[in-house]
């Protein structure tokens, strides 16, 4: 019993991360066509579903979508940046300052919609000792919507 109150107690002193403010970086969306690598049209996955076979048949070039993000202003303490997809994979990880840009390749339009792909994506900067002191979020609906920090940015 002693235990459960001590997890309760923990979990509720937990500070939640705050957002960076939107005036202190810049998100920015650039989009190219690509043609989708050629796959095994012998091969047979069973564990496909009929629209992940339609799309890895398809031909002709598909959007495809690139993200670019710049600290406009970090704060003194601030000297890294960690990204995580989906709030799991970390995707980069690296020292930072106001004249990086991070590039991250994020996909086809399509897959990021479906699912197949990433759609969420955490950037935590971070101090010296690697704890987060603030966080991005970047977030793409299943319609297409794109979300920087729960604020509406635009649509895919």
């Amino acid at each position: 019993m002693k235990f459960t109150w001590l997890v309760c107690a923990l979990l509720c002193l937990q500070e939640e991360i705050p957002f960076k403010p939107s005036e202190e970086f810049e998100v920015k969306l650039s989009f190219e066509f690509k043609e989708r690598e050629g796959t095994n049209v012998n091969k047979i996955e069973l564990d496909q579903t009929e629209k992940e076979y339609q799309r890895s048949r398809s031909s002709g070039p598909l959007p495809y979508l690139n993200m670019s993000v710049r600290a406009i202003k970090l704060a003194p303490e601030e000297v890294r940046v960690k990204v995580q997809q989906n709030g799991k994979n970390v995707a980069l990880n690296k020292k930072i300052d106001t004249t990086t840009i991070l590039k991250l390749d994020l996909g086809f339009t399509d897959d990021i919609k479906d699912r197949v792909s990433p759609y969420e994506y955490t950037l935590f900067f971070l101090n010296q000792d690697k704890e987060p002191l603030s966080k991005v979020i970047i977030y793409f609906e299943e319609d297409g919507t794109y979300l920087v920090n729960g604020q509406k940015r635009g649509k895919l």
